[in-house]
């Protein structure tokens, strides 16, 4: 065996127990084993309680605890840059048997997650509106556009921005649960996150347009859902604060 093969069995060894009687063969020792796979769960289990810490005020220390070793058991570190870990660990917990009686916790960890991706998103330059001058005004239903990578949206079942600003001001969640559910919009600025609910019109606007739809189908889309949808206000809120880094215009269709 050779070193780049030997340092990709002891990670193996380290990240599955499963491995361990091949690992004995290749020269590792359990014992040694036992103590850097512990430190590599642990440090794990430390990295969701960093990224999701509204989560565990939520359900308390010993069962985020619980909960995060149940994910990582089943979900190594595929990167050695830790802010990459977690990304499906919502989706873990909208699963899992012992958190159906808190049909919350999923859309606060989706939450508490993306605002984790666009902290530590990269820098990128936000697309100037001056520039869309050289579009005609008959062509801007064809524009595209790629939100900067420091924004995201959530969707959610649940209140989940009031949940996590309550936690945020120390706050009671006494009457919250009961609120409608809330989508929300989250980008940085000035270095700092910002998390904005959304109702379910702008939600849809947003969603078509960061999913590539031109300009003129997201507006129907969020027009099917409520007639009073605000094209004018939802534009302006592509520009106030940034969330585009560039734009493109399709091709004319009936062209």
């Amino acid at each position: 065996m050779n070193w780049h093969d030997w340092q990709h069995a002891l990670l193996e060894a380290i990240a599955d127990p499963a491995q361990q009687p091949a690992a004995a063969e290749w020269g590792l020792n359990p014992a040694g084993l036992a103590v850097y796979r512990n430190n590599y769960r642990v440090g794990l289990i430390d990295t969701l309680a960093h990224s999701h810490p509204v989560c565990r005020e939520l359900v308390g220390e010993e069962f985020f605890a619980a909960l995060a070793r149940e994910y990582v058991k089943g979900q190594p570190s595929v990167s050695g840059n830790l802010h990459v870990y977690g990304s499906g660990f919502a989706d873990f917990i909208a699963g899992f048997e012992h958190c159906r009686e808190l049909p919350y916790l999923a859309d606060v960890a989706r939450l508490e997650w993306a605002i984790h991706r666009c902290y530590y998103a990269q820098d990128a330059a936000s697309l100037d509106i001056s520039a869309l001058g050289a579009v005609p005004q008959e062509q801007w239903g064809q524009l595209t556009f790629i939100p900067l990578p420091d924004v995201a949206l959530c969707q959610a079942r649940s209140p989940a921005v009031s949940i996590w600003r309550a936690h945020q001001d120390h706050g009671p969640l006494e009457g919250i649960l009961q609120r409608p559910p809330e989508d929300a919009l989250v980008y940085r600025e000035h270095g700092a996150v910002q998390v904005k609910a959304l109702a379910r019109r702008d939600y849809a606007f947003y969603a078509s347009l960061f999913d590539g739809l031109p300009l003129a189908e997201a507006a129907d889309n969020a027009q099917t859902l409520d007639e009073a949808f605000d094209l004018q206000a939802a534009l302006l809120g592509l520009f106030q604060p940034p969330l585009l880094a560039s734009f493109h215009l399709q091709p004319d269709a009936s062209s």
